[in-house]
């Protein structure tokens, strides 16, 4: 396998919009240490797509960006991933999920019996809340950056050569060192303008145990199965 990464950027709703523009800063990571990596964004990001490059470029690594459930990830708008069908694309890969639930059953089932193969993701619906009058420039939503930040942190931690647990391990204490932050320093009064409205399955709310609540959350739903040691 290539030490390359493959990432997937769909963008046609809020959510899927914030996960690709938070990204940016896994790209940025493996530019400067001189590694490839290959994006399949909005319609590129489809399964015919998905499965020519996986095969064509045999990297190591590959992350995930979008929805998702115990058995599939979903790309623009469809299904690239699903247990049972493609599945096998990621065995003996470093893989990273930021999906809902996909780690519940799609993580564990692509890593047993695998000697390199591992799998990070989430075993509960991933959280975040927004700032909504960032909504049109989410790389200025500091609130959203508590959450994404430290999801990013597991891509961004194997690129700089750390092994698949202590990546981890990074992201988790990094969500810990929010959960302090927000309890000790957020001001409610900084959100009074939001409305209280769905995003992403949570209530967009000033509350500061909510957030806290959301970002325990991720901590306790990020999981990893197959090599723990396993480096890009």
């Amino acid at each position: 396998m290539r030490r390359e990464i493959l990432i997937t950027l769909p963008r046609y709703d809020d959510v899927t919009e914030y996960l690709s523009q938070f990204s940016q800063q896994i790209e940025d990571s493996a530019n400067e240490r001189g590694i490839k990596i290959k994006k399949l964004k909005d319609n590129e990001a489809k399964q015919k797509e998905f499965e020519k490059v996986v095969k064509k470029l045999d990297c190591k690594m590959i992350i995930f960006n979008g929805h998702g459930s115990a058995e599939e990830i979903r790309g623009q708008k469809e299904i690239i991933v699903k247990l049972g069908v493609n599945d096998n694309l990621l065995r003996e890969r470093i893989v990273y999920a930021r999906s809902c639930h996909v780690a519940f059953k799609l993580g564990k089932e692509c890593t047993k019996n695998t000697r390199e193969g591992c799998f990070i993701g989430y075993d509960r619906p991933f959280q975040f809340y927004v700032d909504t009058q960032w909504l049109g420039n989410p790389l200025k939503d500091n609130l959203a950056r508590l959450f994404l930040h430290s999801s990013n942190l597991v891509p961004i931690s194997i690129i700089k050569g750390n092994s698949t647990s202590d990546a981890n391990e990074n992201s988790k204490k990094n969500i810990l060192k929010n959960i302090n932050k927000v309890l000790r320093d957020f001001n409610a009064e900084s959100f009074k303008h939001q409305k209280s409205e769905d995003f992403c399955g949570l209530k967009i709310s000033p509350e500061i145990f909510k957030i806290a609540e959301a970002l325990w959350n991720n901590y306790e739903g990020q999981v990893l199965y197959g090599n723990p040691n396993v480096k890009l």
